[in-house]
């Protein structure tokens, strides 16, 4: 296997959420609150683990990701892709993923928290439906992102740059005293793609730079299906507007991004 290029998505509004199993703090709903990593969808119990929603308009779907979530060894999950409620509740979907394990590949993070991703060849879906199996406790994730997946056509350039934000501060009293404000630890990423060819620009990242500073973007930096990709998942939003800069080459972009990740 070799490093891989990075994937974006654009996540779609996933719609009204319908779901077996949810806790009235933390409803399914949630899921689709991306702006949020706070709200989170939470069960009560194992039993009837599914969410399932319409789009608002019929979608091209290429890939999946189901972020932060408390996942075990066994845990498995299935996607279905349709026109119609029929579809994905049944054995018809135009896609289905059939049950894999959520974890894939098979490892251990630090504080249990962990990302399943697919992606596969493009889908025209209405409806989407995903079945959690073999889990023994409350299920419990942040984020579902459902979208079009765009994957560089060429690597980015040499000194990328990973990194934290810490949301919380501290400060020392004049008698050596910590004075702590807790909070939320976010990851940083900065890389820079000094050749988008104008084509790749019109045809994917001019609507990524318009998500700007606000919207959230989803990006896995390195897709290579090896142990350490739970920590190649970002997803937030752009610390400073991405924007595309000539280059000496007609017809060709240089763009920068820098992002604050919720995960």
């Amino acid at each position: 296997m070799a490093i891989e290029k990075p994937i974006f998505c654009l996540p779609l509004p996933l719609g009204e959420i319908e779901t077996g199993n949810e806790r009235a703090e933390m409803p399914a709903e949630h899921l689709g609150v991306h702006k949020s990593p706070g709200l989170r969808w939470r069960t009560e119990g194992s039993d009837d683990i599914w969410v399932r929603g319409e789009f608002a308009t019929s979608q091209i779907v290429s890939m999946f990701a189901m972020l932060e979530a408390n996942a075990q060894p066994d845990t498995q999950i299935r996607l279905r892709l349709g026109t119609s409620q029929a579809d994905v509740d049944g054995d018809s979907a135009p896609y289905d993923s059939e049950a894999v394990d959520f974890i894939s590949p098979a490892t251990t993070r630090e504080g249990n928290r962990y990302h399943s991703f697919q992606q596969f060849d493009a889908v025209e879906a209405t409806w989407w439906r995903i079945d959690i199996s073999g889990h023994t406790v409350d299920f419990e994730a942040m984020s579902l992102v459902l979208g079009k997946a765009v994957q560089t056509s060429r690597f980015y350039d040499r000194g990328w740059e990973i990194g934290t934000n810490d949301l919380g501060e501290i400060d020392y009293s004049r008698w050596g005293v910590a004075l702590e404000t807790t909070g939320s630890v976010f990851r940083r990423l900065g890389f820079a793609l000094s050749w988008v060819s104008e084509a790749e620009f019109e045809a994917s990242f001019r609507k990524i730079m318009m998500q700007t500073q606000r919207g959230p973007i989803f990006v896995l930096f390195n897709p290579e299906a090896v142990e350490t990709r739970q920590e190649q998942f970002y997803f937030g939003r752009f610390g400073q507007p991405p924007f595309a800069r000539s280059s000496r080459k007609p017809g060709t972009f240089a763009m920068e991004f820098a992002m604050l990740s919720m995960i």
